[in-house]
């Protein structure tokens, strides 16, 4: 029993890498070998391979078997003891493996890869309201909300987050925002001086411009007044806050892509 736990504890250790190539050599191996030690039994490498893969897998359907001492010693020592445990440690790790990748989504730590998106600022109401709508208008497209929030709202197939001060570039380069669609950049309603609220969005623009200037930006702004301090970037759309703001900023990103 000690024996096993020692060597579960080192299989469980090696990389991903090192598990798999193992797997894979150990399952070649048996299957290469069971024709050689008990011939009579396993004719072909094809009933090989099914008796190696029901034994690691702990299936045993009965179907085939060992019946030499040798090819017994070899299933114990060799799949049993080893390969079972080995199958185990890697299926370990790969579900290991997709719980981190799926808690470091939500919390906004992996680089958005795809093209074509829409980037939304702020996980506010509002841009759940925008989100709500671009799903219903277009089946395909994916979303990127950047926020700096412990842990996304939602996490789908179409909804990426990324954690992070969108007015740094490398947060913005972590949403590919060089490759998106469009940006909606929504007034922070945490902020309750209109001056400054304008103002944080008028520091993302500049980001946003900077980094990707050819991309399509939408901005909300609290003030008409405030609008002209947006003259030295590349707006492309200014709306003005009220209740249908969210819809109003998405119907701005469809017509001008018609």
């Amino acid at each position: 029993m000690i024996l096993l736990r020692k060597l579960y504890l080192q299989a469980t250790s090696l990389s991903w890498l090192m598990l798999t190539v193992s797997t894979i050599i150990l399952i070649a191996l048996s299957t290469l070998m069971m024709p050689v030690i008990e011939p009579e039994t396993f004719t072909d490498y094809a009933d090989s391979l099914w008796f190696t893969m029901t034994t690691v897998l702990t299936v045993g359907y009965g179907d085939l078997y060992p019946i030499t001492l040798e090819g017994r010693l070899f299933t114990v020592i060799f799949l049993y003891i080893i390969g079972i445990g080995l199958f185990a440690s890697f299926v370990g790790k790969g579900i290991e493996s997709l719980t981190v990748h799926k808690r470091r989504e939500e919390r906004g730590e992996i680089m958005f890869k795809g093209q074509g998106h829409i980037v939304i600022i702020d996980w506010s109401y509002k841009a759940e309201n925008a989100i709500e709508e671009i799903l219903k208008k277009d089946k395909r497209i994916e979303i990127v909300v950047i926020d700096r929030l412990e842990k996304a709202k939602e996490i789908n197939a179409r909804i990426h987050y990324v954690r992070g001060n969108a007015t740094h570039g490398d947060i913005l380069r972590k949403a590919n925002i060089q490759q998106a669609k469009a940006v909606l950049i929504f007034s922070d309603d945490r902020i309750e001086d209109q001056m400054l609220t304008d103002g944080k969005s008028l520091l993302i623009a500049t980001a946003v411009e900077r980094i990707s200037p050819n991309v399509y930006t939408t901005v909300e702004v609290e003030r008409e007044e405030h609008i002209p301090n947006f003259s030295h970037i590349n707006v492309d759309k200014f709306i003005m806050s009220n209740g249908t703001i969210a819809k109003m900023a998405v119907n701005s990103i469809f017509q001008e892509s018609e």
